[in-house]
């Protein structure tokens, strides 16, 4: 069997600079509790960079989704504002909608890079 026609897997990969090392390196698919943790914590992925809603500079931030881009139901139905209150009440629904909106963004992450691959850029 020629270990080179078998598909690579890479356990526990996390951000996106190392997951664009992988690819680039051959990794085929991988797998991560980053965007869930992630999202245990705090933090939603955007393509701005990563936002720390726990900051108090998002409690007035009516009307702004994590993403403007993004297309997940959180983004589509809720704001910053009312994720902040749900993050610092500890309300349970808080870690879902964020575990909705982090596991979107890595998967729309990972579709540019199959079209990247597909396109011949990587």
């Amino acid at each position: 069997v020629n270990r080179r026609e078998k598909p690579r897997h890479l356990l526990g990969i996390a951000d996106e600079p190392s997951i664009l090392g992988a690819v680039k390196n051959g990794i085929d698919t991988m797998d991560s509790c980053y965007p869930t943790r992630l999202s245990r914590h705090g933090t939603l992925l955007s393509r701005e960079g990563k936002v720390h809603i726990k900051s108090g500079k998002y409690s007035r931030q009516f009307g702004v989704p994590i993403d403007s881009e993004c297309g997940c139901s959180t983004c589509r139905n809720y704001d910053r504002a009312y994720l902040w209150h749900l993050f610092k009440a500890k309300e349970p629904l808080f870690m879902q909608l964020a575990t909705i909106h982090n596991i979107h963004y890595m998967n729309d992450f990972m579709k540019q890079q199959r079209q990247l691959i597909l396109d011949g850029k990587i």
